[in-house]
């Protein structure tokens, strides 16, 4: 009988600590975590220039669901090379299969797919002509 209740105890600890999960919030694990870099631009399928000053410039997906990076300050504009480092006040939001929602501080959202193709990050645009190609940065 001893056995039989050491049998059971060692059952239920092992189906205890077998049955526990990892309850990490899964935004913090989502692929678009980090910093990537602009390396590739399409326009319907037709690869499009990027400029070389463009390429020492990062986006930053935050595990706060906030994005960062830079952007045009409106007074320099079309001056692509002046770009300044912001915290957009943009939000993403992980729908699942793929889909992100962002939402700009203006209230306006759409919504991007993003995949991994190796170590590097696809947005396509909900305009069907536009997709990026990211590279950690």
């Amino acid at each position: 009988m001893k056995i039989m209740r050491l049998l059971y105890v060692f059952l239920a600890g092992f189906m205890l600590f077998s049955s526990c999960s990892n309850n990490n919030d899964d935004s913090n694990n989502d692929i678009i975590i980090g910093k990537w870099r602009t390396i590739e631009r399409y326009e319907s399928d037709e690869p499009q220039e990027i400029l070389p000053c463009s390429l020492e410039y990062y986006k930053e997906f935050k595990s706060n669901n906030t994005v960062a990076g830079f952007i045009v300050p409106p007074n320099t504009f079309p001056d692509p090379c002046n770009q300044v480092y912001l915290d957009t006040g943009v939000i993403w939001t992980n729908l699942g299969e793929n889909n992100y929602k962002f939402t700009l501080p203006n209230g306006i959202e759409y919504i991007s797919k993003m995949y991994k193709v190796g170590e590097n990050l696809v947005e396509e645009y909900p305009d069907g002509i536009t997709k990026l190609v990211y590279e950690p940065y």
